[in-house]
Parts: structure tokens; sequence; C-alpha cells
């Protein structure tokens, strides 16, 4: 296994735990959204998980370019961190995406939002046994 595999596999088991914890907290876990994405200075865990993965990110990124290079080790190393990019600059830093984020709530919004994103899991989980 590369690091490429590891890293796939290791973001597509968070990605299903955020999934599984956002379905278990339901409304309650609109929260956790809201510090993370509402407020003007981002809370210390989030900052925590952001380095972190920018650090194990660095990592990877320095790997691939040494290692044999798959269409699914591209995606994992070159176009899902695009996508986190997008999703930032809509979402994190944009005032009208942490309105839309922060605006949902109830437990079955949540818990819809949840089983929509766990798909995501299993297509990470396929492109680091791919990679």
């Amino acid at each position: 296994m590369n690091v490429v595999q590891i890293y796939g596999y290791s973001i597509a088991v968070f990605a299903a735990l955020a999934s599984v914890v956002m379905f278990a907290m339901g409304g309650k876990f609109q929260n956790v959204e809201s510090s993370a994405y509402a407020g003007k200075k981002r809370p210390w865990w989030f900052v925590a998980i952001s380095v972190i993965l920018l650090l194990g990110y660095a990592y990877v990124l320095f790997s691939f370019v040494q290692l044999d290079k798959t269409w699914a080790s591209w995606t994992l190393v070159v176009l899902l961190p695009l996508g986190w990019g997008l999703k930032a600059a809509m979402v994190v830093f944009n005032p009208k995406g942490r309105a839309a984020v922060t605006a949902i709530s109830g437990d079955s919004a949540w818990r819809k939002v949840a089983l929509a994103r766990f798909p995501i899991a299993i297509v990470l989980a396929a492109l680091a046994f791919y990679a």
C-alpha cells in the first residue's frame, strides 16, 4: 500500500465518521457547523484539523510526485484538493455560503445531509483502492 492509498482510505474513514456523527447528532450538528463556519474567527479545533489535513496533504503530494500514477491517484491528489478549494471559496470564505450552511436546521434536514454525504466516503475508498 502506498502513501496515496493510505491518504485515500484515511479521508474515506473520516468522511464516513463525519456522516455517522452528523446522522447521530441530527439537528444538534448545526451547533458544530455554526461554530466552524458562522463566526468571524474559526475555533481552535477547526484550525487544528485544517492544519493536520494540509500537512498530511503536503506529505502525500511530495510522495505522489515520486510514485507511479493512476487516474485514481490523480483524482485523490489533484482533483479532490481543487474541489476542497472550491468548497472553501463557496462556504468558508463566503458570507452567503456560510449563511446557507448555518441555515440548515432540524434533525431531519441534518440526517438527509448525512445520508447524502455518506456515498462520498465510498467513492474515496474506491479511489484509494485503485490509486
